[in-house]
């Protein structure tokens, strides 16, 4: 996959324009709060129809003004095409050659991208949510299967919880409600299952190749659900569960708790992680996604690389430079010394500007 050219209008502090890339590298550099995240967020957004950075779509729109656009024009096994963001205060529509989509998740899966930033460090070192989101996004754009049990589970999931706050409710009255939640859920589960097989073999991989094989990475899927009778267990724990769910008022068990353990040298990387260590974690899964949905795709998604640079020590920037070299990667830096070939693009005021 390849982006040929971004044209936003009225996103964040960008001015309106159109900004061409290049095939290869291109390297967004300038000082601070110029516009550089801005436009790597404006992309990414094309992928998922949502920030990477914040859940109010809002934020995302350039002060005293209704609404923004954002066009990403892209390559996909060589057929031009385009996919169109339109936010406004009151809603949100998203087209794909120029056809609106029924559904804002349906955006997901026609264009592919990785993203990474220093923040994705809370991948490795924060609280399960962040892992679930990661295993989430990733098979929403292998699967719009998956993603139609995910959305589903939840809808579910939410009016299980708006039951259990009812006075006098009985188990006989949610029982319909979760024989449903189950048999969405299980279906969830096997996918969780089977995608962190992959991930820990293919992140595995690429660990090895950051650190010069002298450190195993193993990613371990965790759930409450084993793979035996998972609609019968799933069944019995919550009837079990339901009187302490009604005092409670929300579902305790189920795949909403899933996460995945990182076990580094066979030991909890949360536990025996050095700083470097998280680091070089979080790079190997990034680029493991990007391996996985180059699997799905027949190309390489699109790599967009927020800031990273400054967070890498020499020996695992020149690790990254060598996938950095065989993808269409975006890149924002305030200096850039590396000696790749590479378009440079000066960001100012929020004004790109290809230099030539």
């Amino acid at each position: 996959m390849k982006i040929k050219s971004l044209t936003v209008k009225n996103f964040r502090n960008l001015a309106p324009q159109k900004i061409e890339f290049s095939d290869g590298l291109n390297v967004l550099f300038g000082k601070n709060a110029q516009g550089k995240t801005n436009t790597i967020e404006a992309i990414y957004c094309s992928t998922i129809g949502r920030s990477p950075k914040t859940r109010r779509d809002g934020e995302m729109i350039a002060f005293n003004h209704g609404g923004l656009e954002v066009l990403l024009n892209y390559e996909h096994k060589q057929i031009e095409r385009v996919i169109k963001l339109e936010i406004s205060h009151s809603q949100k529509s998203v087209f794909v050659d120029d056809t609106k989509l029924k559904k804002l998740s349906d955006v997901i899966g026609n264009f592919g991208s990785v993203y990474f930033s220093p923040e994705e460090l809370s991948l490795t070192k924060n609280g399960p949510g962040f892992r679930r989101r990661f295993m989430d996004i990733i098979n929403c754009q292998l699967s719009k299967n998956y993603l139609s049990n995910l959305q589903r589970f939840q809808k579910l999931l939410n009016q299980r919880n708006a039951l259990l706050k009812q006075p006098n409710l009985t188990y006989a009255e949610i029982e319909v409600w979760d024989r449903q939640l189950i048999a969405v859920g299980a279906k969830i589960f096997d996918e969780r299952k089977k995608f962190c097989e992959k991930l820990s073999c293919v992140a595995s991989t690429v660990h090895k190749k950051l650190t010069n094989e002298n450190e195993q990475l193993e990613i371990v899927y965790q759930s409450e659900l084993n793979s035996e009778n998972t609609a019968e267990e799933y069944l019995n724990s919550l009837a079990k569960n339901f009187d302490k769910e009604r005092i409670l008022g929300y579902t305790t068990f189920g795949l909403q708790n899933d996460d995945f353990l990182i076990k580094l040298n066979k030991r909890d990387l949360k536990k025996v992680g050095s700083q470097g260590q998280h680091r070089t974690v979080t790079l190997s899964l990034k680029l493991a996604e990007l391996e996985i949905l180059k699997e799905e795709y027949g190309e390489y998604p699109v790599l967009l690389l927020d800031d990273v640079l400054s967070e890498l020590d020499q020996t695992r920037r020149q690790k990254l430079c060598e996938y950095i070299m065989k993808v269409q990667c975006i890149l924002t830096c305030t200096e850039f010394d590396l000696p790749l070939s590479c378009q440079k693009y000066l960001v100012d005021g929020g004004v790109v500007t290809k230099i030539e």
